[in-house]
Order: C-alpha cells, then structure tokens, then sequence
C-alpha cells in the first residue's frame, strides 16, 4: 500500500477512533454517539476515496451491526425503501433516452428551433434538459452525455475553440450548459441522483412528506426563473462575439435529417417517459404510490423491449446508486432513531437563539450552499448536511415544509459553484475554456444570484401554495 492510500484510510479511522472514544455528551446515549462516529467516519471515507463510495457503504453498514450500534433490520432498512427503487426505475429509463438515441433528437430538434443567436443556442441546450430532466436523474449521463457533445459540436462549426476563439461563443456555451443542470435538476424529484434522498430525508429526520406532484409545484417557479435569469447574466458575462448563429440552426435540422425518421425504440421509451410523467404527476388525485409508478415504468420498459436487462446489469451508476443510498438512508434513519439528530438540533438551535426564524433560514441557507466547497458530491452533502440544518431553521420557527423543499433545491444549486463539486464538473471544466479562478468567480455569482431568487421570489409564491 503506498503512503497516499495509507493517508486515505488513515483519514477515516481516525475520524472513527477519535469520535467513538470521546465522552458521550450529556443528553445523549452510547449507541447515539457512536452511529455518529460511524456516520462521520463514513463521509470522512467518501470524501479521501480509499476505496469507492459503494464499498465504504458495506464497511459502515457491518461496522453498524457489528458494534451493536443497530439491530440488522434497521442496518438493511434502506434498502427496502420505495424512493431508493425510484431512483433506479428513473436510471432505467435515462438509459433508453441515451441509447435509443432521443436525447440526442430532443437536443436537436430545440436547437433547429431556437437555435438562430447565441442566448437562442443556450436557452434551446437548457430545453432540452429541461425535457429530460425528470427521466435522467444522473446529471453527467444527462449534461456530460448529451448536452454537451451537441454544445462542442456547435463552438466547432462556429469555430470557437478554446483559447482566443473561446471568446466567440464557446465559453459562453460551456458555462451556460453547465449552470442548467442544477436548475433543471432542482425542479423535479427525479432531477438529480440526490433528489429522492432529500425526499427520504425529509419524511424521515422532519416528518414532511415530498410527493413528487408536490416537489415540482413547490419547485417550478423558482427554478424557472433561475431558468430565464442565468443565461442572461453568463451573456454579460462574457459577452460573446457572435450574437447570430443561424449556423446552429441549420445543424440543428441537418443531424435530425442524418438521425431520421423516429425509430421504434424511441417511441417506446417516449412512451413510458410520458405514461410515468403523468403518473408521477397525478399521485395526489390517484392515490398511486410514486415509487410503485416507477416499478411499473420499468416494467413496460421491460416487456416492450425499449431497454434491455443485459444492459442495467452494465449500467455500473444504476447499481452503485442503489447500494449508495440504500446505506447511506440506513445510517442517517438510525441517526434520527437513537436520538442524534434531535439532540444536536437543540444544540445548533440555541446558538442562533437570538435571530428570528426568517434571519436563521436565510443564514443556514447560504451556510448549506457554500458548505459545499468542501464535499466532492452532493448525495455526501445532503446526506451529512440535510437534516441537521433544516432542523435548525424548522426549531427556529420556520415552516417544515418550505424549509425541506428550499434545501432540496438548493442541494441542486450547490454542486455548481466548483468543478470537483459534482459530476459533470470535471467534463466541463476539462474542455479547457476556462482558467480556474475565472471558473469560480462567474460560478459563485452565478449560484449566489439564483439562491437570491429562491429566498426573494420564493416566499411569495410558497404562500401563495399554502407551505406556510
């Protein structure tokens, strides 16, 4: 083992060792402080990486029993739960759009459309992945996968590259594609990998219940307008050189022409992506559990043969989800079972003693943003920070309901302030248009500006709803 893997597992134990054999603080029981430990350990193992996330989630998981921390069934209870399986159904169905082919024609269909000026080529990107977002929770197949090969595609026949040609359109592009994900993510439940761990999170540590109908009613005006308003303010950022691209249009209609008429398997998956958006849409008139909606997507996918089982068993990010949160659900459920979660509440809780509840959510809200330059995925974020911080804001005073969904868009909004922040990052930021302090600087007011509009536009249009 050579000394930088030696520093990785050496990162973890520690955090274990050291936690485990303090004190019990006052107002806790052993096996509290100790799930803690585990649970710290556990982040502590994801962010150094000795091993990958999914075997850092076994480690924890035997650690939990092992110690008597948790009885077995709570140890596996993550793994029966519905939202851990919706997830999956969603990856499913991100795996159709990819391999038959109609993310692509959706991505360019929009840009033979909106396609004829530099903001109508983003606004017609951020479309379509706008109209995929609800069926690719993965957000680098979704962004990285699709969005963006079209985006390199159109700076090359624009002949924006990177360097002193970036300037034309490129770098305007690159950025602008990659601020959409975490907007388009924020609006649907099954946005972003992370979404339904927030959902989970929510109903277990908060008791607030996230339907999927509730989540997008909650979340669409704001994000929206986060929609409209960010590739205004990357335009006067960087000010592209080229203003009209009727180029872009017209490759927009050449690849639909090259990609032809719609091919059987696209239908299918068009299909079931529609049939579960209704469904998921509808839940509250129904009575239809979301999670069994999903079941039943994957079903149909199944049996029409628009997805292939010999290709989710290759899918390695739908199974690693799986395991993920699975685990990472069992352990933030046993955090709120033995009473850590309640207890370090109160404690946060009586240090902003002296602000209102409007003053305090507004303040933990930043804090949950830009917390995130030190996590390097934003499910390690949501699952360690989620909770806790809207815990405080809900003792505080403010309405439980408002105070999930906020956390839950802005566990969307946070990944896109560094390049290592989440998946499709290092894809972006690897295509060289940008130095990395320019890279910051336009993200972090790009992501202040949109959390602005959640806290400014939001409250209006929560009251409006009856969150509070």
């Amino acid at each position: 083992m050579n000394k930088e893997k030696l520093i990785r597992w050496a990162v973890p134990f520690a955090v274990l060792v050291v936690i485990w054999l303090m004190p019990t603080p006052e107002g806790l029981k052993p096996e509290a402080w100790h799930m803690f430990a585990i649970f710290a350990a556990t982040i502590a193992g994801i962010l150094s990486s000795p091993i990958a996330s999914g075997a850092v989630m076994f480690i924890a998981l035997a650690l939990t029993y092992f110690t008597k921390t948790l009885p077995l069934a709570d140890v596996l209870k993550g793994f029966s739960s519905g939202t851990v399986w919706m997830i999956f159904s969603a990856y499913v169905l991100s795996l159709g759009f990819v391999q038959s082919g109609l993310g692509r024609r959706i991505a360019y269909k929009t840009l033979s459309l909106f396609g004829g000026s530099s903001l109508g080529v983003a606004y017609s990107l951020g479309i379509a992945d706008l109209v995929m977002a609800p069926a690719m929770p993965s957000v680098t197949a979704r962004s990285g996968g699709i969005i963006l090969p079209v985006a390199k595609s159109i700076n090359q026949v624009l002949g924006s590259a990177p360097g002193p040609t970036g300037k034309r359109i490129g770098d305007f592009l690159i950025m602008t594609c990659f601020q959409f994900t975490p907007i388009t993510g924020a609006m649907f439940l099954t946005g972003m990998a992370a979404n339904p761990l927030c959902a989970t999170l929510a109903k277990e540590g908060l008791g607030v219940n996230l339907t999927w109908g509730e989540w997008f009613l909650a979340a669409v005006v704001p994000s929206m307008i986060c929609f409209i308003v960010m590739p205004l303010l990357t335009f006067r950022f960087m000010n592209p050189e080229l203003k009209r691209t009727p180029e872009a249009k017209v490759m927009g209609r050449d690849e639909l022409a090259k990609m032809g008429p719609m091919t059987k398997q696209e239908k299918l998956v068009l299909t079931g992506f529609v049939i579960a958006l209704v469904g998921w849409g509808t839940c509250l008139i129904t009575g239809l559990d979301a999670n069994a909606i999903g079941l039943g997507l994957v079903a149909f996918l199944f049996i029409t043969g628009a997805v292939a089982w010999k290709d989710v068993l290759n899918d390695k990010a739908a199974w690693d989800t799986v395991v993920w949160f699975g685990a990472i659900i069992s352990l933030a459920t046993g955090l709120t079972k033995l009473g850590f979660i309640k207890w370090m509440t109160v404690g946060f809780a009586a240090s902003l003693g002296g602000f209102d509840w409007m003053t305090t959510f507004i303040i933990l809200g930043f804090a949950y943003i830009y917390l995130h330059y030190v996590f390097a995925t934003a499910s390690g974020h949501v699952a360690a920070m989620y909770v806790p911080f809207a815990s405080v804001a809900i003792a505080a005073g403010a309405p439980a309901t408002m105070v999930a969904i906020c956390f839950a868009i802005f566990s969307n909004f946070m990944w896109g302030i560094t390049e290592y922040a989440g998946g499709p990052g290092p894809i972006y930021f690897g295509q060289g248009y940008f130095e990395r302090p320019r890279f910051y600087k336009i993200n972090f007011c790009i992501v202040t500006t949109c959390v602005l509009i959640v806290f400014s536009t939001s409250m209006l249009w929560w009251k409006a709803i009856g969150l509070y």
